[in-house]
């Protein structure tokens, strides 16, 4: 069985437009936003020389930051390193997350040139009053068409969104979901919002402009749109920011660190509640994959008291088998 991965490599917002409220690069990487490029290559060929032999198949992945929004010398330098590896046998392609509005033909066709692959954007929202409010700098349309433009130059799309931004409500973070898939996305990424120090977001949460999620509500909300990637056939990549991603400065919002987890837990929790219906009186049992039991028996047991709850069955049995994920089977017991 093939091994593979992403080798991450994190590149601070030098070019960046604009600031966004929730957005501070240096809190995230735990470095300044501007660095010298021949230390950051070194930097580069140092993790990549780390790695080699280590899986079957790898990606580079640029994060961190809007890629094709810095300097045009500095980003060419850091694919061309790249490549080499590619060469080598390192990796096989590169992947590079950006702004919307940091994408055109001519930089695509740039990309394309140094074996650039996969494309994420930076979507957040699609609701252009959460866009305005968290001084995106951009509008949706503009994710739209740099999409369009992704997808038809061959890139591999993917969409990343936020849950819990300024303005934000569950019903424009299902439509983001939504919109996403159908900008033609084969991958998806989201952040419930966490708020660091030193950003605006945060202050705007000490003065009362903002609340935080708190981690329950930051995980229902998550679940509806993960729920909606994945019935799409949208590969979820990640839920939550990089463990490398210094989450430690950020106090407020949804930083529990296994969030994603209680995600795909929350997901199976409103399937199985939604086909079992009302089992007052009965008992639920329920077939899920054996890989996933940990995903209603774990975290202290919240999936299963919230299924029962939710279903008001009298008792729940789990029993893994070889089911498709998120394919639970039921059998209700009873009168």
């Amino acid at each position: 069985m093939k091994t593979h991965r992403n080798l991450p490599f994190f590149v601070p917002h030098a070019g960046c437009p604009n600031c966004c409220v929730f957005c501070s690069q240096v809190k995230i990487t735990g470095e300044r936003a501007e660095k010298d490029i021949n230390v950051e290559i070194e930097e580069l060929r140092s993790m990549l020389e780390s790695e080699k032999g280590e899986f079957d198949e790898s990606q580079i992945a640029f994060f961190g930051g809007s890629f094709t929004a810095i300097e045009r010398n500095r980003m060419e330098k850091l694919l061309s390193v790249a490549n080499e590896y590619i060469d080598s046998g390192v990796a096989s392609g590169i992947r590079i997350s950006t702004r919307p509005d940091k994408i055109d033909e001519e930089i695509l066709s740039v990309l394309k040139k140094y074996r650039v692959t996969h494309i994420e954007l930076g979507v957040q929202s699609t609701d252009d009053s959460v866009l305005i409010k968290s001084e995106r700098g951009h509008l949706a349309k503009d994710s739209f068409e740099s999409a369009k433009l992704i997808t038809e130059n061959g890139f591999v799309f993917g969409g990343q969104m936020m849950i819990g931004l300024p303005n934000s409500t569950v019903e424009s973070e299902i439509q983001t979901a939504r919109d996403i898939v159908k900008m033609g996305a084969s991958e998806a990424r989201i952040y419930p919002t966490v708020v660091f120090e030193g950003t605006k977001l945060y202050d705007m949460a000490m003065n009362g402009e903002y609340k935080p999620l708190s981690t329950e509500e930051a995980v229902a909300r998550t679940a509806k749109c993960a729920r909606i990637f994945y019935e799409a056939g949208v590969k979820l990549l990640r839920i939550s920011l990089h463990s490398s991603e210094n989450l430690k400065n950020a106090p407020l919002g949804a930083n529990h660190p296994a969030i994603g987890e209680l995600v795909k837990s929350r997901i199976y929790t409103d399937i199985i509640s939604e086909k079992a219906g009302d089992c007052t009186g009965k008992k639920l049992i329920i077939r899920i994959s054996k890989k996933d039991i940990s995903m209603l028996s774990g975290h202290n047991g919240q999936a299963l008291e919230l299924l029962k709850t939710k279903t008001k069955a009298d008792e729940i049995k789990i029993i893994g088998d070889d089911s498709p994920r998120f394919e639970p089977i039921l059998e209700i017991q009873g009168d």
